[in-house]
């Protein structure tokens, strides 16, 4: 009988040939073309974050009277009193200031180049103070 050549692959060799298969026929292992889309209608949101987003996730805004008081900041630059450039550039400077507890320095930085303009800006302690307690408090 003659011999024939059968070749044994190691299982190491056989899945490194099929990955390589399936990258030269296009085969995508990638998660997102996975996704089905949802039944429902949904509106698409803008994919740029609001300065309100902005502010709560950059300045680490955890508790609600921190947020109360950037809501107050927000109705300064909706109502024009103040710029929204220039709550992004105080912001950041927070951020440089102290990347992991940046509210501080955003809340004194504030104060200062309000006051420079002439906006009465209340302090946090003040709307701490005059906030409704959360319940669980």
């Amino acid at each position: 009988m003659p011999k024939t050549n059968t070749t044994r692959h190691s299982p190491i060799r056989v899945a490194l040939m099929l990955i390589a298969a399936a990258t030269a026929f296009g085969v995508s292992t990638n998660a997102a073309a996975q996704i089905v889309s949802p039944s429902l209608t949904v509106t698409p949101r803008d994919p740029i974050a609001t300065l309100s987003d902005q502010l709560i996730n950059r300045l680490h805004a955890t508790q609600q009277d921190q947020r109360e008081y950037l809501a107050i900041v927000l109705g300064k630059v909706k109502s024009g009193a103040l710029d929204a450039r220039l709550v992004v550039a105080i912001q950041r400077y927070a951020i440089k200031r102290n990347s992991s507890f940046p509210f501080p320095f955003f809340e004194r930085a504030m104060q200062y180049e309000a006051a420079k303009r002439g906006v009465k800006l209340p302090t946090y302690h003040e709307v701490a103070s005059t906030s409704r307690p959360m319940p669980g408090r």
